[in-house]
């Protein structure tokens, strides 16, 4: 609900290669390959309430260049459910989400340490079609203990092609139109730490992925409602990296786990995505 659209089907790819930092991989890079798919199926009642349903997926597969006999893969599939409350005078809206999830290197049987639940509030402030205000709070059982993450964002159409919109610190855009309803471009500003449980043969550490970035996207209706987009930035933050259980001490059991350099990196993808700037009024 932080963006002017809605993506009901998306998959994308993430990469980046970058140096390790420390004297036993000298030398030796990482490739990381990120990859997303996500649904929405949202239904919308005619008061405006909404009811949201979600399936996304993450498989994040890491290698030791040249040498790829390093190399290891994570996933995710989470069932965000939740519900968007709208008041009579249109000004109010206040969204509720829950977020099971699993998190983890599918290397053995699902037990309790996979699980992950967590949750986002947001209430919204509705000035204007132009102008919204939005307050809330991000929580996860991550693999490293509590998650809080407040969130606070501002949407705003400063004029028919500049828009400004998302929350702070996980996701914020600066979007410009330069085909209406073909193309758009903008900065984009992405911050996302989780969390990927290891299997039991791995005493079950953990890998933590802060995740911060800096980006310039482009997006291309090239069909309909039809959409490829792509992007290029620069890492601001940490690489995934693996953690002993139950602890916030780093290891370097699995070289493919250990610092890097920061990074540039790029993502493709394609969505079937509806603009609410120019969706028809159903």
């Amino acid at each position: 609900m932080a963006q002017p659209f809605a993506d009901l089907v998306s998959a994308n790819c993430q990469t980046f290669s970058s140096p390790y930092k420390g004297s036993k991989t000298a030398g030796l890079k990482n490739k990381t390959d990120d990859y997303f798919l996500n649904f929405f199926l949202p239904k919308v009642y005619k008061n405006g309430n909404t009811l949201l349903l979600r399936l996304n997926t993450e498989t994040m597969n890491s290698t030791i260049s040249p040498d790829s006999s390093y190399s290891y893969s994570l996933s995710a599939v989470s069932l965000p459910v939740g519900f968007k409350f709208v008041t009579r005078t249109k000004k109010w809206e206040t969204i509720l989400i829950a977020i099971p999830k699993v998190a983890c290197d599918f290397r053995g049987k699902i037990d309790r340490h996979d699980y992950q639940f967590g949750g986002i509030f947001l209430q919204q402030y509705v000035q204007n079609p132009n102008f919204k205000l939005k307050l809330g709070l991000y929580y996860n059982r991550e693999a490293f203990g509590n998650f809080f993450m407040p969130l606070v964002g501002v949407d705003w159409k400063a004029n028919n092609r500049l828009y400004f919109y998302g929350v702070i610190p996980t996701n914020y855009s600066a979007e410009y139109t330069i085909l209406k309803t073909k193309l758009y471009t903008g900065l984009n500003f992405k911050a996302f730490t989780r969390s990927f449980r290891l299997s039991a043969a791995n005493n079950y550490d953990y890998v933590r992925y802060n995740e911060e970035q800096l980006k310039v996207f482009v997006n291309w209706f090239v069909y309909k409602k039809i959409l490829l987009f792509a992007e290029a930035g620069y890492s601001l933050g940490k690489n995934p990296r693996q953690y002993l259980y139950n602890t916030k001490t780093a290891t370097d059991i699995n070289p493919v786990y250990t610092p890097l350099t920061n990074y540039v990196l790029f993502n493709v993808g394609v969505a079937y995505r509806i603009r609410f700037d120019f969706a028809k009024k159903d």
